[in-house]
């Protein structure tokens, strides 16, 4: 739920808009299945975890931040975030981020990054739920011929 109401982004974990199960498993190909509530997962992530922190910066920097936004238009999420974005982008750490992203796209080109080092727990994750699914697929190939 990315919803904002009195210039408040309300918080509800777990709010029960998720897709997991809204799909009955023999009713669609598991893959299909399985993106839908990664998908999901990941924007309850991003609903439940990455916008309360947005929105805290945001009430730390309320003035600036909705200094240009009409008065019709302060609930509304995607005016806002945009408003508070064209300012982090002039700060420090989003332009020496800007910078160093660069530095790192030479670095991997020159093979001078250890990949191991940048989050490597949800590159186990990912790995692992890659490998379970290609594990059970094989487990059924004598069946599903290779579709």
């Amino acid at each position: 739920m990315h919803i904002k109401w009195t210039t408040q982004c309300l918080i509800k974990p777990g709010n029960g808009f998720g897709l997991c199960g809204a799909h009955p498993d023999w009713a669609m190909h598991p893959s299909w299945i399985a993106g839908v509530e990664g998908l999901d997962a990941y924007n309850r992530w991003v609903g439940e975890v990455v916008i309360p922190i947005v929105f805290q910066w945001i009430e730390e920097h309320k003035a600036e931040v909705y200094k240009g936004v009409p008065e019709e238009l302060k609930d509304d999420m995607g005016v806002v975030v945009a408003s508070a974005f064209e300012i982090v982008k002039t700060m420090s750490s989003y332009m020496n981020g800007v910078k160093k992203a660069k530095e790192f796209d030479e670095a991997r080109e020159r093979d001078e990054v250890d990949l191991k080092t940048i989050n490597p727990v949800w590159t186990d994750i990912a790995q692992k739920v890659r490998e379970d699914t290609k594990r059970i697929f094989d487990e059924k190939k004598d069946v599903l011929k290779g579709t």
